[in-house]
């Protein structure tokens, strides 16, 4: 009975375990020296924010075997994570010191960019378009540096060779389309719809692109192009009803669904319906309180318009729209 027990026992032992870490640390059980497996591991702690558990691991791989280049790799990701800069540099270069690792090369060069380390960057970036010259990854961040020291067509030209590289690299087309919002060019659209067609359940994307559709109608509007307005308009509500659908706490979407209610098309009970929605999801949202108030207010309810201004400057008390209605309101009692 004793060995029946001592077996079900150790049968049972990683069972309240996700499948994936289960099954490694079985296998790290059986191999104990096998670092590979520790590493591996290691990247599942990575990627499920388990920082402290995925450095214990890949401190051990390093220990089993210090000659392989991804293990500094994994290492410096995490100190990354622990923001522990100079152990990420110091990582990244005992890497390329062992087989001079391109991923090693390009990990320091996004460390550099984001150090605002511009030459030492560019420098590490050329070594690894000279290791490997089809690589989209060095050019993207080529592009990033690009935009950061003010060469826009260096950065457009950049752009354009990662996605003849890559066609299926989301960032190219989502940095492209955020770059042409700025400037409410509607070419953004089409990068947009491009990035969709590799990640269409991607929130921010979904999002960003219902903010562009609403922008350019209310330009449209300005310019007194009605049906271009209005097209537009009707675009963005059904970007935000797509969001909606993927992710149905969306309280931005809901407002700003209110919004096109209030603002363009003058339909107070949807707005209401709408910025309500948005409160319910998140109770502290003020601006949702806030657009909510003017739309009691042009439905003549004063007292909840009141109410609604009231909460707003409770959550934010800087909140200059809140702070102005409410002025308007006292000066209709006077």
């Amino acid at each position: 009975m004793a060995l029946i027990f001592c077996f079900s026992c150790k049968s049972k032992k990683y069972e309240n375990l996700p499948a994936p870490l289960a099954e490694l640390c079985r296998e790290i059980d059986k191999s104990p020296k096998n670092s590979d497996l520790y590493q591996q591991r290691a990247e599942y702690y990575y990627q499920n924010k388990q920082i402290d558990e995925a450095l214990k691991d890949i401190l051990q791989a390093i220990k089993l075997n210090d000659k392989k280049s991804t293990y500094y790799v994994t290492l410096a990701d995490i100190y990354l994570a622990k923001s522990e800069t100079d152990l990420v540099e110091e990582m990244l270069k005992k890497a390329i010191a062992i087989d001079n690792s391109n991923d090693a090369y390009l990990k320091l060069a996004e460390l550099y960019l984001i150090q605002y380390m511009y030459k030492e960057c560019d420098e590490t970036l050329e070594k690894a378009i000279r290791l490997q010259n089809h690589n989209p990854k060095a050019f993207l961040t080529k592009a990033f540096l690009l935009i950061e020291t003010g060469d826009t067509v260096g950065y457009l030209r950049m752009m354009q060779l990662v996605i003849d590289q890559d066609p299926k690299e989301v960032i190219a087309f989502q940095s492209l389309g955020e770059f042409y919002q700025e400037r409410l060019n509607p070419i953004a659209i089409n990068y947009y719809k491009n990035a969709l067609e590799i990640k269409p359940n991607d929130k921010i994307l979904n999002y960003n692109l219902g903010i562009l559709y609403q922008d350019l109608g209310a330009k449209a509007l300005d310019a007194k192009k009605n049906d271009e307005a209005d097209n537009y308009f009707d675009l963005a509500k059904e970007q935000y009803q797509n969001l909606i659908v993927l992710d149905s706490k969306s309280y931005p979407a809901y407002n700003n669904l209110g919004y096109i209610a209030l603002v363009y098309e003058d339909n107070y009970p949807e707005a209401v319906r709408y910025f309500s929605k948005a409160i319910e999801i998140d109770s502290l949202y003020d601006q949702a309180w806030c657009n909510r108030g003017v739309a009691f207010f042009y439905l003549k309810e004063w007292q909840q318009a009141r109410a609604d201004f009231l909460q707003c400057r409770k959550i934010n008390p800087n909140n200059e729209g809140a702070i102005d209605e409410l002025n308007r309101l006292d000066a209709m009692k006077k």
